[in-house]
């Protein structure tokens, strides 16, 4: 980990200019984490607009080890969900360090040497880890949950297990309610949506939004009533299960189904053109 007292955290970019005085608020929340504090940094230093910058890499491992020691369970909570997020958006290659990866990381951090960016290599991935290990703590702790986190912890959990392009549609769609794909052969937008009707349990493929174009043409979802034969899907299974996400587990099957375009007719397979907006 770079030394809090490292000079070199001056050469580190954040969104408004480079991360020499983000040392101080770490040792401030390191001696008491208030939220206010925390969420500044988190949002206005490390993060922005969908963004993470190289001062977010060298600032993760002091929030894990933040997490790893409190007792709190609220903070532990608020720092997996935001190193998550991180991580959804995180654009280097976190695979074994090789030279292609090495470069990367080298190429990103262009004022520090091999050495020291190995080390922020290491620290980071290290971190996550670790992090990934106190995950199971939260599900077991689903009783301290609120269900508004749970998409956030879903998310997050997605993101720490390389599933970042489910965690930013996680993110993005945490309602659930409505998704906007492209078609891969007319490339115009669909529009997902449940059938209104609390009898009909079907989903359907709009030209239009329907909340606008009532009258909007449709076609309706074909779930995949196997999906569990999809890794990523069967993944998401186990893990809002344990949240007892079960509003959430009734969408699986159209989000792995298939549906023709409602302007084209051409055949579709929902998650793929779901998740090639967040590739």
């Amino acid at each position: 980990m770079l030394s809090l007292t490292s000079t070199k955290w001056e050469l580190l970019d954040g969104p408004y200019g480079n991360g020499g005085h983000i040392p101080l608020q770490i040792q401030q929340l390191q001696q008491d984490y208030d939220q206010e504090q925390a969420t500044a940094l988190y949002y206005e230093e490390l993060y922005h607009q969908n963004t993470i910058y190289p001062c977010t890499y060298v600032t993760v491992p002091y929030l894990v080890e933040l997490a790893l020691h409190t007792s709190e369970h609220y903070i532990l909570t608020d720092i997996y969900i935001v190193c998550g997020m991180f991580e959804a958006w995180n654009q280097l290659p976190l695979s074994s360090y090789d030279e292609d990866v090495a470069d990367a990381w080298r190429s990103y951090f262009a004022d520090f040497d091999e050495i020291e960016v190995k080390d922020i290599y290491q620290s980071y991935t290290n971190s996550l880890m670790q992090l990934q290990q106190r995950m199971t703590e939260l599900i077991i702790q689903i009783d301290q949950v609120e269900e508004s986190e749970k998409m956030y912890i879903l998310s997050a959990t997605a993101a720490l297990h390389g599933y970042r392009q489910w965690a930013k549609c996680l993110l993005t769609y945490s309602d659930g309610e409505e998704y906007i794909l492209d078609c891969s052969h007319c490339d115009q937008p669909i529009y997902i949506w449940p059938a209104n009707d609390s009898n009909i349990t079907e989903w359907r493929a709009y030209s239009e939004d329907p909340v606008i174009q009532t009258e909007a043409t449709f076609e309706k979802v074909i779930p995949d009533l196997e999906y569990a034969h999809q890794i990523d899907l069967n993944w998401l299974y186990t893990y809002m299960g344990s949240l007892q996400m079960s509003s959430w587990l009734a969408q699986l099957p159209y989000l792995g189904g298939r549906v023709k375009c409602p302007r084209c007719s051409d055949d579709i397979c929902v998650k793929e053109q779901l998740l090639q907006q967040f590739s």
